[in-house]
């Protein structure tokens, strides 16, 4: 057999359990919500800039330009002075970056690695992207959320306006769980002479972080493909069992059969059952017609649906009750939900909660109410076009 099927064989038969049990939740964090006009940036560059022992990074969206060169020099210079710096771009939505200025940075000395390339014995995986956006500095302070490196976000592109989106500074023992993500996820994509089983979980999150307490949060990593999808499970049993409020920020609303399901029972349960996407405005509009298409089961039962005005929204957040808080990279689409690799973080303590909370409310006051009356009154054309976009539902 050719060398390099039988690595890339050799690859898809271990992207199985390696991290196999659930991350435990842990108290004793901080976190940081970071937004506006790409402040995360500065922040992120900086850290990189000042790391002293290792940065980590793991990213789908990174674009040759204006924002993702400068990341792919700061992460050369840092390797070039001696920090241990690892990097792990998708394939596809990192071409731009993997092709032009991280061929620099690996020169200088980083490791960097393509997520999941193109590969024909594996082309049946292929649609499985790694879409998340994970930065870790010396194993004390992580970035994650829903921003990549690239210039929709700090408004060159897109009609002169950054997307709106956050990302969150976590510091505490949840480092540790962020960092085992990433190192699960680099070490699938090594050699194959390297190939082997991860640590065990406890002394994996002891080797990735530091187990010291900084603030308040409790909460857990969440984690993806390959591994088992904790965020459909977590955030279906929330849903599931709500009886207050469900509060969502998306910017991708085509719910699989699954989510639809439980949200519907949700609003019948009287619960306040409430969502934020973009609007016609600044969406894609083969997304927003098939986004559409899905408003009147639920505006019909009760539900709310608010579109967001001033950008391209992008954020993602959601709100159960008073005891759950998701955000991360997941959307509310076939793709987070049976095909990317996704990183989210769940926490249960009512600070954060209450936090997340008001990001939520922060942006639903600035985005327009989609009335049941208006969408029943929207024409012919708009009908078919959603119907045209609703058959493609599960890939756009």
């Amino acid at each position: 057999m050719d060398e390099s099927l039988f690595d890339t064989l050799s690859q898809w038969r271990r992207l199985g359990a390696q991290l196999a049990d659930p991350f435990p939740v842990v108290d004793g964090n901080s976190v940081r919500s970071l937004e506006r006009k790409g402040a995360y940036f500065d922040l992120m560059y900086e850290a990189i800039a000042a790391a002293e022992r290792s940065v980590d990074v793991e990213m789908y969206l990174w674009d040759a330009d204006d924002v993702g060169g400068p990341f792919a020099e700061v992460l050369g210079a840092a390797a070039a002075r001696g920090v241990a710096v690892r990097v792990l771009a998708d394939a596809y939505g990192a071409r731009e970056a993997l092709d032009g200025p991280l061929r620099a940075t690996r020169s200088a000395g980083a490791d960097v690695r393509a997520f999941n390339a193109f590969r024909l014995p594996a082309m049946r995986r292929f649609y499985h992207r790694t879409h998340k956006k994970l930065l870790v500095v010396d194993g004390t302070v992580a970035f994650t959320g829903g921003a990549g490196f690239c210039a929709e976000f700090s408004g060159v592109l897109r009609r002169g306006r950054p997307w709106h989106d956050r990302m969150f500074e976590v510091r505490g023992p949840l480092v540790g769980q962020l960092a085992a993500v990433f190192e699960a996820d680099f070490s699938r994509w090594r050699p194959r002479a390297t190939f082997g089983r991860l640590a065990p979980l406890p002394e994996l999150l002891a080797s990735c972080g530091e187990d010291v307490p900084c603030g308040t949060a409790r909460g857990r990593a969440l984690r993806g493909w390959p591994d088992p999808r904790d965020f459909t499970q977590a955030f279906l049993r929330a849903v599931e069992t709500a009886d207050e409020r469900v509060w969502i920020g998306t910017p991708y609303f085509l719910p699989p059969w699954p989510l639809r399901r439980a949200l519907r029972a949700a609003v019948n349960r009287r619960v306040d059952v409430q969502i934020v996407v973009p609007s016609w405005h600044w969406a894609n509009a083969g997304l927003w017609y098939a986004a559409c298409r899905h408003y009147g089961g639920f505006l019909r039962r009760g539900a709310r649906i608010h579109e967001y005005r001033p950008s391209f929204y992008h954020a993602k957040l959601a709100v159960v009750d008073g005891d759950h808080a998701f955000v991360g990279s997941s959307n509310m689409d076939a793709w987070s939900w049976r095909r990317n690799a996704e990183l989210d973080l769940v926490f249960h303590d009512e600070a954060t909660v209450s936090h997340i909370a008001d990001l939520w409310f922060a942006d639903c006051s600035v985005a327009d109410e989609v009335t049941l009356a208006a969408h029943r009154s929207r024409g012919l054309l708009h009908r078919g076009f959603e119907r045209i976009a609703g058959l493609f539902d599960d890939w756009l």
